[in-house]
C-alpha cells in the first residue's frame, strides 16, 4: 500500500496542472482518413486521457473531503478506507480503470511495434501485473 501511495503522489506531482477543474470534453470531427499507425496513437492518446481523468477525479475527490490541505485529506482518506464504503467505491474504480489502461496501452506497444507511439512512456507488463495485483489485494481484502 505504501508503494502505491508512493506512486500516486508521484503521479500527481507529475500531472499537468489544469488551471480550470471543469473537464470537458471536446468532439472533433475529420475527413481525413487516419493511418494505421495514427489509429493506434489516437488509441493511445484516448486511454492516456482516461487514466488523467480518473486520477483527477479521484485526487479532487480527496481534495473536498476537507478544507485541509490535500496531502492531510490523502492521509485521512487512506486511513479511513477500510470503514468507508463510498471511499472504497471511488478507489476501487481508480484501481479498475487503472488497470485496465495499463493493459491496454501495454497490449497496443506489444501488438504495434511496427509503429512509433508518441507518449510519455511505455507501460511494461511488470507494470500491468503491479496494477493487476493491486486491484486484486483491494478485491481480497475489502470484498470478502
Amino acid at each position: 500500500m505504501k508503494k502505491f501511495l508512493i506512486f500516486l503522489l508521484l503521479f500527481t506531482a507529475c500531472s499537468v496542472s489544469l488551471t480550470d477543474e471543469s473537464l470537458e470534453s471536446t468532439t472533433t470531427t475529420s475527413t481525413e482518413i487516419l493511418t494505421p499507425c495514427e489509429q493506434i496513437e489516437k488509441e493511445y492518446i484516448d486511454l492516456s486521457n482516461e487514466l488523467f481523468n480518473t486520477s483527477f477525479e479521484l485526487n479532487k475527490y480527496i481534495d473536498d473531503l476537507s478544507p485541509k490541505s490535500v496531502d492531510d485529506d490523502r492521509v485521512s482518506f487512506f486511513e479511513d478506507l477500510e470503514k468507508n464504503w463510498n471511499y472504497q467505491g471511488v478507489y476501487k474504480n481508480y484501481l479498475e480503470v487503472r488497470f485496465e489502461v495499463y493493459k491496454s496501452i501495454n497490449n497496443l506497444y506489444i501488438n504495434n511495434s511496427d509503429c512509433l507511439i508518441d507518449g510519455d512512456q511505455e507501460i511494461s507488463s511488470e507494470q500491468v501485473d503491479e496494477a493487476k495485483k493491486d486491484l486484486d489485494e483491494f478485491k481480497e481484502k475489502y470484498e470478502s
